[in-house]
């Protein structure tokens, strides 16, 4: 009998496809993680209203957050109407190889269009 065909070499070729399955399975059935807050959806046009994107990092389980985010809206109707906190597999693996020590994030948000006060005409 050849040495790669003995029982004991079979069973670990057999562990070894099974951890290939595995891997191949959680990499290709993870998805993105997305949360999202809206209050009025009017700023789904880039020319009206464009999205605003940034990456926070969050660091030693939590204890050093990330800097607030000032959004940058209008000064006058200074709003927001959606804001999305976006994670993907890329993240969970820095998260998860670094134990939790580095936590990046996504956000994403859009400003309220401005919306002028409307007076009465001919009065």
């Amino acid at each position: 009998m050849a040495p790669f065909l003995t029982p004991r070499n079979s069973l670990r070729a057999g562990n070894s496809w099974i951890y290939l399955i595995t891997i191949i399975l959680l990499i290709n059935c993870s998805s993105c993680s997305t949360t999202k807050i809206v209050t009025k959806y009017d700023c789904n046009t880039f020319a009206n209203n464009p999205v605003n994107k940034k990456t926070t990092w969050t660091f030693v389980w939590g204890l050093v957050q990330p800097k607030d985010i000032n959004p940058h809206c209008e000064a006058s109707f200074n709003h927001m109407n959606a804001v999305t906190v976006k994670t993907n597999f890329g993240f969970i693996l820095i998260s998860a190889l670094s134990l939790g020590l580095v936590i990046p994030q996504r956000v994403e948000w859009c400003c309220a269009p401005p919306n002028p006060p409307t007076e009465t005409l001919g009065h």
